[in-house]
């Protein structure tokens, strides 16, 4: 991952026009914008010519691959590159049930890696990097919305008690 200068280091960057890209694309995807601006921030520090050793591109570092996978034709158009990462994340957040640090896991190492793992896999690189945008997220002038992300919920269980009482629980 390529970091931007400090000044551009930051969740809402310095440009209005990612700003509102970055808006739009999770308004499209019913994604709070705050999540995705510490993906962005923590993948290429604002830089959308950034590139990584492992051939990830633009503000959300997309390899080829996804961006293929999400129709992205030009993976440094900033625009392009934000509408692919935000479906790519949405995606990962229901295919994980709102669990978000599965979800940055596979972000960062891949499905299947979080697959095998159970979680979020044993490489230091992704415990860093999910550390690092639940911290960004979570800050509070990040600007997160308490409404846009939850917490996934337990699962409901029956439990039949002793006597022979069934429970509904999420306990």
């Amino acid at each position: 991952m390529q970091a931007g200068s400090p000044a551009n280091d930051t969740l809402g960057g310095t440009d209005g026009k990612l700003d509102r890209i970055v808006r739009d694309a999770a308004a499209r995807h019913n994604m709070d914008p705050a999540l995705v601006k510490a993906v962005i921030s923590t993948e290429s520090g604002w830089n959308s010519q950034a590139v990584s050793r492992k051939g990830a591109v633009g503000l959300m570092q997309l390899v080829p691959g996804t961006a293929q996978r999400f129709g992205v034709g030009n993976p440094f158009d900033p625009a392009q590159n934000v509408e692919g990462g935000t479906s790519y994340l949405k995606s990962l957040l229901d295919r994980y049930d709102n669990d978000l640090p599965k979800t940055l896991a596979a972000y960062n190492a891949g499905e299947g890696a979080v697959d095998r793992s159970g979680g979020v896999p044993r490489y230091a690189e992704t415990q860093r990097y999910v550390q690092k945008v639940t911290d960004a997220y979570f800050r509070p002038e990040s600007g997160r919305s308490s409404t846009l992300w939850f917490p996934p919920k337990k699962p409901v269980r029956k439990v039949v008690d002793a006597n022979g009482r069934v429970v509904f629980t999420n306990e």
